[in-house]
């Protein structure tokens, strides 16, 4: 098993952080540090090196830092032991959002074939009590680092999708505008769909087949129905009258939904503890990691946000053994670095300080040392 891991970081004008410098290792790094001081933001910049726009979704411009509004850079040393690569993903108001790797422009595909990162916020704490719409997200951005193709095939669903909701609010009915629009839903949705299904499947039995104190989420889609492509297209032409009263379209795998058991209790898991909800998350995404390593040979990165810091100390020390296990990069954040205490030696640790509105990145070794010995 291949170890893929970020070993230099440069963030500039990023959120908080003015020009910021990280040189993690192989070992898990701890970002640790008072509230608001930029260690999320740490993260976040990570998770920009893989497809999509980061694990808070936010808007380019959003991420720019202020008051300078120059645009944000961020570079990212990647190594393997068979390669080392370099990826800069960047945006500024004029140019918009550029990926280069090893300096020539690249495609969200192909970041998504060389980098695969997984992912845990706090938001995702309610991800089983709200709307569907963030399930969504979580199924596909997992299914897009175990089948690659995933985010194109969303993107061209969207797109027709998109397409489609215009002709229906402009109220359309020259049905012959419909059919190729339809035709690019039925050969995308279709290939979403199965996708989903095969993922759904695979994880679920991953969790059943592992030694794991963390509790099997049971996962299955509702509303999963398209399946055929012929079928699909023919539901859309028939619900074009539908959907047009509508202002919308009301079928497709943009609807789907993901839904959990906890299959020790049979709970299903919006209807779950707090702790036993996280508990979830966490199988479904070591489960992930373990089929993606399966399929190949490379372990992802992992972004673990406060994750640490809501779980009980024997849930942590599953935690931790677990990711060691793994054998994946992973950065950790948390305000007390107490409860990483079980990491020392085994971490590297940075301390995340706010100076006039600056974050700043201190190695803190010697610091968490002596607060571990306190």
């Amino acid at each position: 098993m291949v170890q893929l891991s970020l070993i230099s970081l440069k963030i500039s004008h990023f959120r908080t952080h003015k020009l910021s410098f990280l040189e993690p290792a192989n070992q898990p790094i701890v970002l640790f540090g008072l509230n608001g001081t930029g260690k999320t933001n740490v993260l976040e910049a990570v998770s920009m090196f893989a497809p999509g726009q980061g694990f808070r979704r936010a808007k380019f411009a959003d991420l720019n830092r202020r008051p300078e509004l120059l645009g944000w850079k961020l570079t990212g040393e990647f190594k393997s032991p068979d390669s080392l690569f370099e990826i800069v993903t960047s945006w500024d108001e004029s140019s918009g959002r550029k990926v280069l790797i090893n300096g020539k422009l690249a495609t969200q595909s192909e970041l998504g074939r060389l980098v695969r990162i997984l992912w845990i916020t706090p938001v995702m704490d309610r991800i089983w009590l709200e709307g569907s719409l963030e399930r969504r997200r979580f199924i596909d951005r997992i299914v897009s680092n175990l089948i690659p193709n995933h985010t194109e095939n969303i993107i061209q669903y969207y797109r027709a999708l998109k397409q489609r909701n215009r002709l229906i609010k402009n109220n359309i009915t020259d049905w012959n505008w419909y059919d190729s629009v339809e035709k690019q839903m039925a050969l995308f949705g279709v290939k979403i769909e199965e996708a989903r299904l095969k993922v759904v499947d695979q994880i679920t039995k991953k969790q059943k087949n592992s030694i794991s104190a963390f509790p099997v989420a049971k996962l299955y889609l509702v509303g999963s129905s398209y399946l055929c492509f012929d079928e699909f297209l023919l539901s859309l032409s028939e619900n074009r009258k539908k959907d047009i009263h509508a202002g919308r379209t009301l079928l497709g795998p943009h609807l789907s939904d993901l839904g959990a058991i906890f299959e020790a209790k049979g709970i299903e898991a919006k209807n779950c503890s707090t702790g036993e909800q996280k508990a979830l998350l966490i199988s479904i995404v070591i489960a992930t990691a373990k089929i993606q390593i399966e399929l190949f040979k490379t372990s992802p990165i992992l972004l673990l946000d406060e994750v640490s810091a809501h779980l009980d100390a024997a849930r942590r020390t599953i935690l931790y053994e677990e990711l060691n296990n793994l054998n994946s990069q992973v950065f950790l954040t948390g305000t007390d670095c107490t409860i990483f205490e079980e990491l020392k030696g085994r971490a590297k640790y940075y301390e995340v300080i706010l100076s006039s509105s600056v974050s700043i990145c201190k190695p803190s070794d010697t610091l968490l040392v002596k607060n571990f010995e306190n």
